[in-house]
């Protein structure tokens, strides 16, 4: 089966696929139309069948898909099991699903899967989700998912967003039949209302209250759909759907059993690296799966760099990376000159991304996320910024805290530490970067410097440990121990870090990726075992990007974005970045799956900037 994936955002696939004679853009609307009418588009019609069938033709132009349909009372009771075979490649299941049967139809390859009791499980809420769940965990991501009758304008982006293919129009234009009047962010509208203050611009509104309401759902739909398809292209499907939620209470429930039950494929879709700011408005956006990944990244995978004796309790601020903004640069400026500064441990506090430590500020998405600020914390803001407080005091090896934060916006914070005798207070009200608060601050950090002996190396062999607790983050804790391990230097500039061996790189790290990428050398030094690897078939000449038909496995690790290992016969052949997801690479027939930036035959690996950088650029540590 052919499918195309142009870009990922949640469970979508944008792209093209193929059903038996038919190109279909996915996600994709379905126009259900009166038999013998025509129009651009894929089109529903329905044919005269037999009694106990229902004929229905999926057309686009001169491509056509007949599709026979059994009438099952299940459709309304949701309880039919089974497989139906309804046209070429094409099938009809009804939730509960056979799981033998299932994993007989994966053998057989479909194109099509409809979903034909989808209506039914939406009624019941968590059905549904969890029926859509179970189709793609047992067929994968290659067929088309069809859920027919579900689709109404407002519900279009989060159809798409768990992974709904098809969009057919059938429920509203039933609807509308009977007087219902669409809108794309409001759901349902007063049609008087709207055209009295020309809200819609479609031509039936146009026309006024003569104007058919079945031509404005349908172009209501048509706008639906492309504003999901701009919103998967541009990043940002996630946000759409938050923006819909008040167009009907089910939305919202919806959501919270997708991000309940749909967590695990949600997270392997959401790439490591950003590109863009993004919004994180709603209560729903604690739940997204980036968020999710970098609270639990940070317990599972981060410890605090040995060195840092003091761990400073800052406020985030709008401007991202936190380091850049007027805030930021004052609370800096108030501790310039200090001996061993080094020490501090500077930890923003933020919702809804909890804690974030200054070596951490580029990665995605800390760098990426913009929120309204109002002083008020949730108990799951709350919640996320204790939990990694309790993880940073139980595993650094702080002698003193110093709490940079308002007392009464951040009084939970306070209250946490109360019991601490290494807390130091520098604040007496919200007013942190005024005089008197730098001061204080100032005075506060110099006394918990006080007594502790310089760190061995200087300041770069303190940044060295920061940069491997990134690897860390990035790699596991293992695969940065060999990353990292003797005899190890660090070049460049703050803004470009460069790790090598004394002869070549073996990784490097803008700010702006905020994660490392692994030279061939370097990927010598991490394995084996290799992190993030991809097996290449091995008669594959490498010698351009790899695609998925040269994917023999790839570890389940690998996210979009992530910096992988390719291997030939568990040799390593090269490195690359991820493209897609590792359970796509295997999904796909076609597409991009890596980036191939440096291979094993390269005659070197240095440099890697392609402006003639040299091993003598900027401050070097070494151990």
């Amino acid at each position: 089966m052919a499918r195309h994936v142009d870009r990922l955002d949640g469970l979508a696939l944008l792209g093209t696929s193929r059903v038996g004679s038919l190109a279909v853009d996915v996600p994709g609307l379905v126009e259900s139309r009166p038999d013998g009418s025509t129009g651009t588009g894929l089109s529903l019609t329905r044919r005269e069948g037999p009694v106990g069938v229902r004929h229905l033709v999926l057309s686009q132009g001169a491509d056509a898909l007949e599709l026979r349909f059994p009438v099952l009372a299940p459709e309304v009771t949701g309880t039919e099991k089974g497989v139906h075979p309804i046209g070429e490649r094409a099938y009809l299941l009804h939730a509960p699903f056979d799981r033998e049967l299932l994993g007989a139809l994966r053998a057989a390859r479909p194109e099509l899967v409809v979903l034909g009791n989808a209506r039914a499980l939406w009624n019941e809420g968590s059905a549904f989700v969890a029926g859509v769940q179970e189709l793609r965990r047992s067929l994968g991501s290659s067929p088309v998912l069809w859920a027919p009758r579900v689709a109404l304008p407002h519900r279009v982006p989060f159809l798409a967003y768990v992974g709904v293919d098809l969009l057919d129009t059938t429920e509203g234009l039933i609807r509308s039949g009977q007087g219902e009047y669409f809108d794309t962010t409001l759901g349902r509208s007063d049609r008087e209302s709207a055209l009295r203050e020309h809200a819609c611009d479609c031509p039936a509104c146009r026309a006024g209250p003569e104007g058919p309401l079945a031509d404005h759902t349908r172009a209501v739909y048509l706008r639906a759909i492309a504003e999901t398809r701009a919103a998967i292209r541009g990043g940002r499907l996630r946000e759409l759907v938050e923006a819909r939620l008040t167009a009907e209470p089910a939305l919202a429930e919806m959501l919270r059993y997708a991000d309940r039950d749909l967590a695990a494929p949600l997270e392997e879709r959401a790439a490591v690296v950003g590109r863009e700011q993004r919004t994180y408005v709603t209560a729903e956006s604690l739940r997204r799966p980036e968020m999710l990944r970098f609270r639990a990244r940070l317990i599972e995978r981060y410890r605090p760099p040995p060195s840092k004796s003091v761990l400073l309790l800052v406020p985030c601020s709008k401007t991202k990376p936190y380091r850049a903004s007027r805030s930021h640069r004052r609370f800096a400026s108030a501790l310039e000159g200090l001996p061993g500064v080094e020490r501090v441990h500077w930890v923003s506090v933020s919702s809804p991304i909890g804690l974030v430590p200054r070596e951490l500020e580029d990665v995605f998405p800390a760098r990426h996320y913009d929120i309204p600020v109002t002083g008020d914390w949730s108990t799951p803001e709350r919640d996320a910024v204790t939990g990694a407080l309790d993880h940073l005091l139980v595993e650094g090896r702080y002698h003193s805290v110093v709490v940079h934060l308002d007392p009464e916006e951040y009084a939970f914070v306070v209250d946490r530490l109360s019991s601490d005798d290494r807390v130091r207070r520098s604040l007496a009200d919200d007013r942190t970067t005024s005089g008197d608060a730098l001061e204080r601050l100032r005075a506060e950090v110099t006394g918990s410097l006080a007594g502790l002996p310089p760190v061995p190396g200087g300041p770069l062999a303190v940044v060295r440990e920061e940069l491997k607790e990134l690897a860390s983050v990035q790699f596991g804790r293992a695969a940065a121990e060999r990353l990292f391990a003797p005899p190890v230097r660090l070049a460049g500039r703050p803004w470009f870090q460069r790790l090598t061996d004394g002869k070549v790189d073996l990784a490097t790290v803008r700010e702006e990726r905020g994660l490392f990428h692994l030279t061939v050398a370097g990927a010598r030094k991490v394995g084996p075992p290799f992190p993030l690897a991809v097996e290449v078939d091995p008669a594959l000449p490498l010698t351009g990007d790899l695609f998925v038909p040269g994917v023999r496995s790839a570890d389940p690790a690998i996210r979009i974005g992530d910096s992988v290992v390719l291997l030939r016969n568990g040799e390593l052949a090269g490195v690359g970045e991820a493209a897609l997801p590792a359970p796509l690479m295997s999904e796909l027939d076609h597409g991009l799956a890596v980036r191939v930036r440096h291979r094993e035959h390269a005659p070197t690996d240095t440099p890697m900037m392609g402006e003639g950088s040299s091993l003598d650029d900027g401050p070097v540590v070494q151990r």
